[in-house]
């Protein structure tokens, strides 16, 4: 097999005559398709690395909060509307998150302020209503450190001015 040399005259020439190099046609009048722009593909993805719990009652995925990726939360069974925020990082993105075997917690790493020492967190997808009531305001008013299984709450339900503990 023979290499033929060219010299870099006739390399250009070959080059500018190559439609994907012609600056003066757009791409669709010379036939190509247009081109995908850079958000689509490197910008935040709306939903991403979407993980069913082990019991198959949640379904977890990233997407953005503030610009920046996060973990979200919904039951299986609901709409993507009722999702719950995990995670609010806002400086860098959950490089990614795992199921705990057991379905109660969320499994990920952060580093602090990009200095790479990563450290693990959990948090519960558990999140629910403690009150279970509608139309009235409730204010928290007191979490006992000796008691982590009881809070003091007000609530709006006798006058909607005053808040009874």
């Amino acid at each position: 097999m023979q290499i033929k040399e060219t010299s870099l005259a006739q390399t250009l020439a070959a080059l500018t005559m190559c439609p994907l190099m012609d600056q003066k046609k757009p791409a669709a009048a010379a036939g190509l398709p247009p081109i995908i722009d850079r958000e689509l593909l490197f910008g935040n993805p709306e939903i991403a690395g979407a993980q069913l719990s082990p019991d198959g009652k949640y379904i977890a995925f990233q997407k953005p909060y503030k610009d920046t990726g996060n973990v979200w939360v919904k039951k299986a069974t609901e709409p993507f509307s009722a999702t719950q925020l995990l995670t609010t990082e806002t400086k860098r993105p959950i490089g990614g998150f795992f199921w705990s075997r057991d379905s109660k917690n969320i499994l990920f790493i952060r580093d602090n302020d990009g200095d790479e020492n990563f450290n693990v967190f959990a948090v519960d997808p558990a999140a629910r209503d403690l009150t279970g009531v509608k139309s009235i305001q409730i204010q928290i008013y007191s979490l006992p450190k000796n008691d982590p299984d009881v809070a003091y709450i007000g609530l709006n339900d006798r006058d909607q001015a005053w808040h009874d503990l």
